[in-house]
Order: C-alpha cells, then sequence, then structure tokens
C-alpha cells in the first residue's frame, strides 16, 4: 500500500512538475524562432531614453526640394474619396518595432536588384498605432560612389552595397536605431502578392503604384500613393490573420519574398495591435514622407477595381499625348513570353552541348525572380516554372552541388504549387 502511496505520489510531482515546465516554457517563448524570441525581448524591452531619438527635421528639410503640384487635369476627372496630407518626420517612439518593405527594380534576368520602393513600417506596441515612412528613390545616401557622384541615392544602397547596409541607411535616415524586420521583393513577386490580394489586374496595378510621370507629379506624390495602398491593405485584411485564410495568405506571402519575418512574429504583432485597440480611428495608420510634407493629396479607394482602371487609362493617355510617335502594340504578357521563351531555349542548347554553367547563368537570376508570376495563365506559368527547375537542377547536379537540386525540386516546387493553389482560390 505504501508503495502504491509512493507510486501515486511520484506520478503526481511529475505532472506538477511538467505542467510547470510547460507553463515556464510558454512564458519564456523557448519553443519559438529566433525572430520570435527577438520580438518577446522587443515587447518586454523598457522605453529608451529621449537621446537615444534623433530629431531629424532640420536636416530633412534642408535636403529636400519643393515637390511639384499635383495635375489638375487629374483631379477634374477622377475625384479622390478624400484628401491627406503627410508630414515629413515620424513621430518619437523609442519602443517602436521597424519593418522594411524594400521593392527592388531589376530587369528580367539581371541579378542586379535597385531598391526602387522603400517604405519602414514603424509599429509603437504601447499606443497599438502604426506610422508607415515612405522614402523617396532618390534621397541622398551614401552608396558608395565618389562624393561628388550623382549616384549616391537609395536605390543604389542596396545594389552596392548590400541589403545590411541599405536596412541601416533606412533607419539612419529616419532617426531610429535599427530595423528589426525586413521584406524584400521583386517585380515578379509583386505580381504574385497581388493576385493572393485578389487583385485581377497585378499589370494595371503595379503601372499606376509605380508611376513617376503622368499620374503623380513627382516621387514625393509616388511614395506616398503607395503607401496609402499599404494602409488599405493593411486595414483591408487585419481581421483575417487569425483565420485560416488569413494565415495561409501569411505563409504564401512570406513564402515568397526574401524576409526574416515568421507567421509567428506577425500575428504576436497583430495581436498585440488588436490588445490596444487598433484600428481604433481612422488615425490609426498614420503616413510620414521623408523630405517633405504634402498638404492635399488625393486618397483613392484602392479596394476599388475601376479606380486602378482609371488611372491606368489615363496614364496611357498622358503618354500618348507627349509620346505620339510611340505607338508599342506590344503586350507586357507577350514581352515576358518572349523573355522567359528565348532564356529557355537557350538554357536546352546549352544543357544539350554539356555546358551546366552557362545553364546556371541564364536561368538562375529567373528563378530567383519567379519570372513566370508576370504571365496571368496558370498554366504558362506551371509550364515555364516546370521546364526551369527541371533544367536548373540537372545543371546543379552536373556541377556537383545535390542540396540546390534538391531544394528546387522539392521545397521550391512545394512552396509555388501552394501559392497557385491559394491564389486560385474563390
Amino acid at each position: 500500500m505504501r508503495l502504491r502511496h509512493r507510486w501515486a505520489w511520484g506520478i503526481g510531482l511529475g505532472v506538477v512538475f511538467c505542467g510547470a515546465l510547460f507553463l515556464w516554457l510558454y512564458s519564456h517563448k523557448l519553443w519559438s524562432s529566433t525572430e520570435e524570441q527577438r520580438l518577446d525581448s522587443l515587447l518586454h524591452h523598457p522605453a529608451l531614453p529621449k537621446t537615444a531619438e534623433t530629431d531629424t527635421s532640420s536636416r530633412v528639410d534642408s535636403l529636400a526640394p519643393e515637390p511639384a503640384q499635383h495635375p489638375e487635369w487629374l483631379e477634374s476627372e477622377l475625384l479622390p474619396a478624400l484628401w491627406g496630407r503627410a508630414r515629413s518626420v515620424p513621430p518619437p517612439c523609442s519602443r517602436c518595432i521597424a519593418i522594411a518593405l524594400i521593392g527592388v527594380d531589376s530587369r528580367l534576368t539581371d541579378p542586379t536588384a535597385h531598391a526602387d520602393a522603400n517604405h519602414v513600417v514603424l509599429i509603437d506596441p504601447s499606443s497599438g498605432r502604426i506610422t508607415i515612412v515612405a522614402i523617396p528613390r532618390d534621397t541622398p545616401a551614401d552608396a558608395g560612389f565618389p562624393d561628388t557622384s550623382r549616384y549616391n541615392k537609395l536605390a543604389n544602397v542596396r545594389a552596392q552595397r548590400g541589403l545590411k547596409a541599405h536596412l541601416a541607411t533606412l533607419a539612419e535616415l529616419i532617426g531610429i536605431p535599427e530595423i528589426h524586420y525586413y521584406a524584400e521583393f521583386g517585380f515578379s513577386q509583386a505580381f504574385a502578392l497581388l493576385r493572393l490580394l485578389r487583385f485581377g489586374n497585378p499589370t494595371e496595378v503595379l503601372r499606376v503604384l509605380r508611376a513617376r510621370t503622368g499620374i503623380w507629379g513627382d516621387d514625393y506624390h509616388r511614395v506616398y500613393v503607395q503607401a496609402q495602398f499599404i494602409r488599405q491593405q493593411l486595414l483591408r485584411w487585419f481581421d483575417s490573420y487569425n483565420t485560416p485564410w488569413g494565415l495561409a495568405l501569411l505563409r504564401g506571402t512570406l513564402g515568397i519574398v526574401n524576409t526574416n519575418l515568421t507567421v509567428g512574429v506577425l500575428t504576436r504583432l497583430a495581436d498585440t495591435l488588436r490588445a490596444r485597440g487598433f484600428p481604433a480611428d481612422s488615425n490609426a495608420v498614420s503616413i510620414v514622407v521623408y523630405g517633405v510634407p504634402l498638404q492635399r493629396v488625393p486618397v483613392y479607394d484602392f479596394g476599388d477595381p475601376r479606380t486602378f482602371a482609371a488611372l491606368a487609362e489615363k496614364l496611357r493617355r498622358f503618354y500618348r499625348h507627349h509620346h505620339p510617335g510611340g505607338s508599342d502594340t506590344t503586350s507586357h504578357e507577350q514581352r515576358v513570353h518572349a523573355v522567359l521563351a528565348a532564356a529557355l531555349d537557350r538554357a536546352q542548347r546549352a544543357a544539350a552541348s554539356g555546358r551546366p554553367t552557362e545553364v546556371v547563368r541564364l536561368l538562375s537570376p529567373l528563378v530567383r525572380q519567379r519570372a513566370w508570376w508576370q504571365l496571368s495563365q496558370a498554366d504558362a506559368r506551371s509550364a515555364y516554372r516546370t521546364a526551369y527547375v527541371e533544367l536548373l537542377s540537372h545543371a546543379y547536379e552536373r556541377l556537383g552541388k545535390p542540396r540546390q537540386a534538391e531544394f528546387l525540386r522539392t521545397e521550391f516546387l512545394q512552396r509555388e504549387r501552394e501559392l497557385e493553389e491559394l491564389v486560385s482560390t474563390p
């Protein structure tokens, strides 16, 4: 009998110990990824002293030229939903968590990445508010060229000095200690992201968001409109983040971009914001345009497909008016097909003649860019994807790189199939 009691006590103590251990692990997030543990330390870090914050207002305003006026012809023909404004300096926030969103612009087959779109999302966990800082691509920055060079601008920092230096430059420009997280994507990946967000014509959306002349007047207005698009999408999808569809959307998005974010980090941030009542009001997400304050800027409803259709048509009319002889009847998709087909043909001939290094040179930039996502038809995307991966993985095997070949045939293709399923889900 005593032996049974001892066993019962032992089992009971074991259960209590295991439960306590589980709760301790849970509270300390020791099962989490490195990035989730980092977020945990950020959320519980005491506020930095005031000296850690940098007042950039005088320096920024001295560098900024006057912005161009918004074109009157656009205002008169397509009335915006409302009018907005943007400050030139973000509010002080010593505990803000900074996420850089970087759109890199490189032509198909070109491995060079220029940071064409730069936005830093500042999340204040104490107030439950978000500030989106939009930074024009031509902002003066050290890109590694001589001091007298006109190429020392933000867009070139990523290409010349790498991602780490680019993130440090973004932090320095807006006066924060560091960028904690980042998400970087190219032009082709943007097509996939827009399809995930249920935009039926990504070509039209990107044409409008990337236009610097013809609609917005200058780069300050362009980055403001891009920030408004980010703001509207964030508010549109925020309530879905903890649903099965929302989690699938997060996984699909993170699977196609270059990022140190995880689903765990994003859902934890969303939980923190929700606990503070986000979005409490229309000012829950504000916009700052680095370099110059903007007054009376148009805010369009980007959830309405007619908005992009109307703006894209005005952009086409602008170019027809200013370039009357430039009647290019070749569609964007036809040009992409031509590039992909030509690269595939050359790679097949290189493989047949036993030149695996040439196959890698031809196809690896396109695979890295996921260039097939610029095509609207899923069958065409699948055909190019399958052919490219097969040729490239075989070339890696010939070069004695079986791990790269295995990754392409398994994990890479699996992510792509999952993404196609998400895009096709009604």
